[in-house]
């Protein structure tokens, strides 16, 4: 008969997060002294095919690769998610009490970013300014493909020393000029004609190696096979990208990558998290010991709204069907109050949207995303809270909580979205690539205060995670808990 109404907020903010690398930045896909290819899947893809493009040039001149760069960049990301539980529980008989959560959650996102020309060599993609630009590169194309054409018809014809099945340096030309071809091809319009951003400024060791190479085979078509028609010029940009244009980029879903938010300014959400019923039961009630045993469902309340086109936004929820056990023991020892705490769960299938790349790849293409069958991990936490009784009413001492998470899983939901997403990005590619890195471990320590009267229960804590594994977020937990306690009959 006792009705027991929780409030139970909690701030949890963090700016870095635990890795199997080690610990980093939220920010780390645009921070460092050359922001490229290591975490940008379109940069890197970009570099290789300057590379391919100009790497006999480029190794010439003593240069033995091309490194794309937008710069030196620092991104600064912090992260705050507060959570306003309102839990309702009433002791149905002295030992079984049934219980309901609602939880209300606002997540925050303050981003700024900082740009400098330092190293760049990337500009922005031409073809962003308009028709001319689109013109320019139809008319290189055609006429680079036409000569190409004529080669190969010359060399089937038996001309240039090549009939039957004698080696032919026109030949052995002919498959070098055709990469050139398509990696210039894929670098201005991407792959499956979407997300090329950016393109070598005219002025880089890139820029000048695609110039001489596009020469050479001008000059060797026309003076060594007597194929004319090939003088166009390969349009690059002159200035390096900047904060501006970078923006402009990832607004873009043709040419960029499609992210509909605000990617360098604070942005907060309100919602209604997932709902938890329970039912908890005491199985041992004594002065000195006592222990209790949860079962817990938390139910996918949350707003359906599933986007992964928020460039580093904080979800208000999972959405998630869990099953999940608790076992509380409390142990009074005169002034010593240990309370132990374990809880396992196993979340049940469910969906989410994604963009289908590595874990750790920063911008990511829209072409990317997919509606994928989602299998979160079973978790295991411990938390352990010794405490000290100063007075009657008052206890204070120290928090440990341990967390582990097993690996999530991902699957297409049909066979026909696998074909999609592979027409949209070129190539197959398989979701399992999301999931290294979402399994999770961590480690946090904390202090804790509690006072308990007749009526009115509370507590205040302050955890930090000082250890983690996988992409574990370096979170400051602040926790207060206000119960007021009525027996109803």
């Amino acid at each position: 008969g006792v009705l027991r109404v929780t409030f139970d907020p909690r701030i949890m903010i963090w700016n870095d997060e635990f890795t199997d690398a080690g610990r980093r930045r939220l920010g780390y896909g645009l921070t460092g002294d050359t922001v490229g290819g290591r975490y940008i899947p379109v940069i890197a893809r970009l570099e290789q095919n300057v590379r391919t493009a100009s790497q006999n040039v480029l190794a010439a001149s003593g240069i033995p690769n091309f490194v794309a760069s937008l710069g030196a960049g620092l991104l600064s990301v912090h992260q705050e998610r507060r959570t306003y539980p309102v839990t309702a529980e009433l002791g149905v008989t002295p030992r079984l009490a049934v219980s309901v959560m609602v939880p209300f959650i606002r997540v925050a996102t303050r981003r700024a970013l900082q740009l400098a020309s330092r190293g760049a060599n990337l500009g922005l993609n031409p073809r962003y300014t308009g028709a001319a630009a689109e013109s320019t590169y139809k008319a290189f194309f055609t006429q680079f493909d036409s000569t190409l054409a004529r080669l190969q018809q010359n060399i089937a014809a038996g001309q240039y020393g090549c009939a039957g099945g004698a080696r032919c340096p026109a030949r052995d030309s002919l498959a070098l000029w055709q990469t050139v071809d398509s990696a210039l091809k894929t670098a201005v319009y991407g792959v499956a004609q979407v997300n090329a951003p950016f393109l070598p400024v005219d002025s880089s060791t890139g820029g000048r190696g695609i110039d001489t190479t596009v020469a050479r085979i001008q000059r060797d078509l026309a003076n060594g096979f007597g194929v004319s028609g090939f003088g166009a010029t390969f349009l690059l940009p002159h200035d390096t990208v900047n904060a501006t244009t970078l923006t402009q980029t990832i607004y873009d879903s043709v040419l960029g990558f499609g992210y509909n938010y605000l990617p360098f300014r604070s942005s907060f959400h309100w919602g209604i998290g997932d709902v938890e019923l329970g039912a908890k039961y005491r199985l041992v009630t004594s002065d000195h010991y006592a222990v209790a045993l949860k079962g817990l469902v938390r139910l996918p309340t949350t707003s359906p709204h599933d986007s992964a086109d928020d460039l580093l936004g904080v979800p208000v929820a999972n959405r998630e069907f869990d099953l999940e056990a608790q076992l509380t023991q409390e142990l009074s020892a005169g002034p010593l109050w240990l309370n132990v705490a374990v809880r396992a769960g196993a979340p049940r299938r469910s969906t989410r949207v994604r963009r289908v790349a590595p874990n750790d790849a920063f911008l990511v293409p829209a072409a990317a995303t997919a509606t994928l069958d989602w299998t979160p991990g079973d978790y295991v936490g411990v938390d352990v809270a010794p405490l000290v009784r100063l007075a009657r009413t008052f206890s204070a001492g120290c928090t440990v909580g341990y967390w582990t998470k097993a690996r999530d899983h991902y699957a297409f939901q049909s066979a026909t979205d696998s074909a999609a997403l592979a027409t949209r990005l070129g190539a197959p590619t398989s979701p399992s690539v999301l999931e290294p890195g979402t399994s999770e471990r961590r480690l946090r320590l904390g202090v804790a205060a509690t006072y308990r009267g007749p009526v009115v229960e509370g507590g205040f804590s302050i955890e930090q995670t000082v250890s983690g594994a996988a992409r574990v977020p370096g979170v400051t937990v602040y926790r207060l808990v206000m119960r007021l306690v009525q027996k109803l009959f």
